[in-house]
């Protein structure tokens, strides 16, 4: 089950149609809005969904400290996401869900991480 998070929009790209960057909990996010269902405004608040795409190769390795953070990689949509692997689920600032984490590196369940994310997507929810 994907789990929801109230954002507020930070600001609309007015080039990039599906580009959108959301505060949550202090934390703005620059996503790749692939679901919105409706007409979105400025310093409005919404319930979204989160999902970490891999478009290649996934990176995951043991992190030497245990924070719990995303680091973007300059003004793309990509990030460093760091945070507790339990099972298949990454807790960082959001969860990251997928089962691939689990089968390829389930000898680091219990550790913190560091996973390599493409695109950060949003959903917004009906």
């Amino acid at each position: 089950m994907t789990k929801k998070y109230k954002v507020q929009i930070k600001s609309l790209n007015k080039d990039i149609e599906e580009e959108v960057v959301l505060e949550l909990n202090g934390v703005e996010l620059t996503c790749h809005a692939s679901y919105c269902p409706y007409k979105l405004g400025v310093n409005e608040f919404y319930e979204v969904e989160f999902e970490g795409i891999v478009f290649d190769d996934y990176l995951v390795e043991e992190s030497p400290t245990q924070k719990t953070e995303l680091r973007q990689h300059g003004d793309s949509y990509q990030y460093s996401a760091y945070g507790k692997l339990v099972r298949n689920v990454l807790h960082s600032v959001i969860e990251i869900e997928d089962d691939e984490l689990l089968s390829d590196y389930g000898y680091l369940d219990g550790k913190y991480v560091r996973m390599n994310i493409d695109r950060l997507d949003v959903s917004f929810c009906d």
